[in-house]
């Protein structure tokens, strides 16, 4: 899910985008549900600028995934191949969230490589709406589009309220992702009156965002409070960060793992591990709000070892995605600091009844250095 909405990555070639790609977005968007061409969208937050990390990002974020296989290529031998959806479906087929929710539209003419031979639908160029059809009936029967959660309640169904003087005047054009903007005038607020005025402008700007935010000033007001714990966390405290994780808006809760995790940066001991644990749920959180409290818990991990009771948990879910996501966690912890990962947790992963968990915990396996018994870990109390 992405913001707050059902998510299908569309895999299709530029060749062919105008004439099925966009149609069928263009479709999927009128059921409210977000078609995702990767080529057109932005680069996901915090995610590397290469082709592969942004094609991942979005497929971690989709909740199902749709091939339109189209004429592309003719071999010489006269077979007909498409191009890019291969690589990208077997992909998906390696994504435990996605590998039970894919499906195929295929041209008569188009030939799939032996090796790959799924279950299709035809695929015809000039007839979108039948594609979006058959699309809309199978994310139905696999619950995508039924079964939206706690993520799918947007700010978009809020009654709008004309904000307080002073409120307006911080949002007034606070642009979405202006976060140094949003720190400057939170700074200025803070640094010209006392600090009680300052806690009491906070709260109100929660308040605000609870009661009467109009869609468009969410962001801005979530970045402000945002701003506000990174200049200061005793301004946001306990009481406004599980206000936003108990939000039904997804906005909400991402900036309550915003602040999580700079407050992992800031003050690792503060984090309150069992408000970030409502956070960093994989397998049934908006991208926005699992992302950055995965993060949080993976930075928690190098200097708070009591953070594993996260992953622990994670571990233990009976849902595949979520512990395939620890297992991935945990080898990019291991590539900074191998002492941080747990090796119980480890080989618990590394034989993980799953295949595409047990797979990357052998990865993950395999990125531990061998130690000795008698080994020192430099985290322990004493040395020990």
């Amino acid at each position: 899910m992405l913001s707050g909405r059902p998510t299908v990555f569309l895999s299709c070639s530029e060749r062919f985008e105008v004439d099925v790609a966009l149609p069928v977005r263009d479709g999927l968007e009128e059921l409210g549900v977000f078609g995702v061409i990767v080529s057109d969208e932005p680069l996901l937050p915090h995610t590397d600028s290469s082709p592969d990390a942004k094609v991942e990002s979005y497929l971690d974020a989709s909740d199902a995934f749709v091939a339109l296989c189209t004429a592309d290529d003719e071999m010489m031998d006269g077979v007909v191949r498409p191009r890019p959806n291969i690589v990208e479906y077997q992909r998906a087929k390696q994504k435990p969230h996605l590998r039970q929710r894919i499906q195929v539209f295929k041209q008569a003419a188009v030939e799939l490589p032996s090796n790959v031979n799924p279950v299709h639908e035809p695929l015809e160029l000039d007839n979108a709406e039948a594609v979006v059809g058959q699309i809309a009936k199978q994310l139905e029967s696999w619950g995508v589009v039924a079964a939206t959660p706690r993520g799918s309640h947007s700010s978009a169904d809020r009654s709008a309220h004309p904000p307080p003087p002073e409120i307006a005047a911080l949002i007034d054009g606070l642009e979405l992702g202006d976060h140094d903007e949003a720190t400057r005038r939170i700074y200025e607020l803070a640094r010209n009156r006392d600090r009680d005025r300052t806690v009491a402008t906070v709260m109100a700007l929660m308040r605000y965002l609870e009661q009467g935010a109009a869609s468009e000033e969410v962001h801005p007001l979530c970045s402000l409070l945002e701003a506000a714990n990174r200049l200061d966390p005793a301004l946001v405290g306990p009481e406004i960060i599980e206000r936003l994780v108990e939000s039904e808006d997804f906005s909400q809760r991402s900036a309550a793992a915003m602040i999580l995790w700079d407050l992992a940066e800031a003050a690792p001991g503060l984090v309150p591990l069992a408000v970030l644990g409502k956070l960093a749920r994989p397998n049934s959180e908006d991208w926005y709000v699992e992302a950055p409290a995965m993060a949080a818990v993976k930075l928690l991990m190098l200097r708070r070892r009591a953070a594993r009771v996260i992953f622990d948990g994670l571990a233990a879910s009976e849902d595949a995605q979520d512990r395939y996501s620890v297992a991935t966690s945990l080898i990019e912890l291991a590539r900074i600091d191998d002492w941080a990962v747990p090796r119980d947790l480890a080989e618990r992963l590394d034989n993980d009844p799953d295949p595409l968990v047990a797979d990357k915990g052998r990865e993950l396996i395999e990125a531990l250095p061998d130690r000795s018994e008698h080994a020192i870990d430099p985290l322990s109390p004493f040395g020990l």
